[in-house]
């Protein structure tokens, strides 16, 4: 018993092509639109009238010179499918999303498969049509930027020092060694700056450990706000010590900044009484510099900023020196210290 024929167009075609859930567009032999199907007129908020027999191009300007007809042209020329993805080729096609689903993007990213016809339908058809597939990959683009922010935080909270909001010493550890390589490369110099708050154990002692917290946030929110240039870190080095990374910075910039930073925290005029020093809370800082053509360490050049910044400590805190004594520079005591 022979099979019955199916029918050219069966009753149910038109119902199956309007329900898909992508858009569908066919060309005809001079690339001009034949069929839309209403999920792709939905979304791109235009009737078919406005369409039909008409160029790509020409419906929609803004595929002129785009990688879209790029590769359409190549797909004809070939006779080989093409497959464009949302990651190089996000929304080609002014498409739009409900506007119950939009939230920060407006346009709905698409992932696009262009088919040209094969020889044999091609022979029958007397034309080459050429049929476009448009996805929605909306969600699975919103899904991957939550993740890579999720990942981002993740990074940064792995870098982080929670208390003082700064580097932790694994970041300090990295973009040191990170910035030394380049400083060799390029022949250019690198500053560390080690900080160290003055009598800090009798601060906590007199005024208690949350007071203490408080006054390393301070100290903290001092280094951010004056470490400013992109390449600059600002880091937790343990306990109270704090340092900075300061690339292409000479010795004379290094010593600056740190100046720069004891007198922003003198300013402050956070009461410590049990400093020797002065009756506010003041820091101590060492300088060394890795310099141009110099082959450093990241734990030389840290191991330097210490010695410089028990150099300080030793001549009476409250002050900066550097790696040699001809770099090192006593800050005058506030007056009534």
């Amino acid at each position: 018993m022979n099979s019955p024929e199916i029918a050219a167009n069966p009753p149910w075609s038109d119902w199956a092509l309007d329900n898909l859930q992508l858009g569908l567009i066919v060309l005809d032999g001079q690339s001009r639109v034949v069929f839309a199907n209403k999920w792709f007129l939905r979304h791109a908020e235009m009737a078919f009238d406005q369409m039909a027999q008409k160029k790509l191009d020409e419906v929609f300007p803004q595929l002129v010179r785009s990688h879209f007809m790029l590769f359409l042209t190549q797909a004809l020329a070939s006779g080989f499918p093409a497959l464009l993805s949302q990651t190089l080729h996000p929304a080609p096609f002014p498409l739009y999303l409900p506007s119950a689903q939009r939230s920060q993007d407006k346009v709905l990213r698409q992932s696009i498969r262009i088919i040209p016809m094969g020889f044999q339908a091609t022979r029958m058809a007397d034309q080459r049509y050429t049929m476009i597939q448009i996805s929605d990959v909306t969600n699975s683009v919103m899904r991957e930027r939550l993740l890579k922010a999720q990942a981002d935080k993740l990074h940064d909270m792995a870098n982080l020092d929670t208390l003082t909001g700064l580097g932790n010493r694994r970041l300090l550890d990295d973009k040191l060694a990170q910035e030394l390589r380049a400083a060799d490369r390029l022949g250019t110099s690198v500053a560390a700056v080690m900080f160290d708050i003055d009598y800090f154990k009798q601060f906590n002692d007199l005024y208690g450990h949350l007071k203490g917290d408080d006054v390393l946030r301070s100290v903290g929110a001092v280094l951010r706000e004056i470490c400013r240039r992109p390449r600059d870190v600002a880091a937790r080095f343990g306990g109270e010590e704090l340092v900075v990374i300061l690339p292409e910075t000479d010795q004379a910039g290094a010593m600056q900044l740190a100046h720069e930073v004891l007198r922003r925290v003198r300013d402050l005029q956070i009461a410590h009484a049990g400093s020797d020093c002065a009756q506010v809370l003041t820091l101590s800082a060492g300088v060394a510099v890795s310099a141009p053509h110099q082959v450093l360490t990241a734990e030389s050049l840290l191991n330097l900023a210490d010695i410089a910044l028990y150099r300080a400590k030793d001549a009476g805190r409250n002050q900066v020196c550097g790696t040699a004594p001809v770099f090192s520079e006593h800050v005058d005591q506030p007056q009534g210290a």
